[in-house]
């Protein structure tokens, strides 16, 4: 399937500014990148925690589905607003742990192979 890394550049703190208006600032330019039909899932500690079986089902009703294209958003290392989390079709966590959102990209990356491993009947994931 299709995939793609987008980074959606970080506030620069040159000059100090509460972490609220950082995380309004960064979620107006993920939304920005957003299209009409896409679905929006965020990776925050706080969302819904699923087993890789669980995520590969989840996976596969969500393409099922029909998006356009289905957009994974990671937060930086503020969180994210509440205005993307609105707007989120869900949220989902890879662990109630906090992770550097560097390291969830990586984390990530490889569960969402696992999950097409296990959608494609490829030998990777052992239960």
């Amino acid at each position: 399937m299709p995939f793609e890394v987008k980074t959606i550049a970080e506030s620069q703190a040159k000059q100090k500014k509460p972490d609220s208006v950082i995380k309004k600032e960064e979620a107006e330019r993920v939304l920005t990148a957003l299209r009409k039909g896409d679905t929006v899932i965020l990776l925050d500690e706080a969302g819904q925690s699923m087993g890789s079986r669980d995520f590969a089902g989840f996976l596969q009703k969500t393409m099922n589905a029909g998006p356009k294209r289905i957009v994974f958003v990671i937060g930086g290392p503020r969180g994210l607003h509440y205005k993307l989390k609105n707007n989120a079709d869900k949220v989902l966590s890879l662990s109630a742990m906090t992770f550097s959102h560097q390291l969830v990209r990586l984390l990530f990356a490889e569960q969402l192979y696992r999950a097409l491993t296990i959608l494609k009947g490829i030998p990777y994931h052992n239960d």
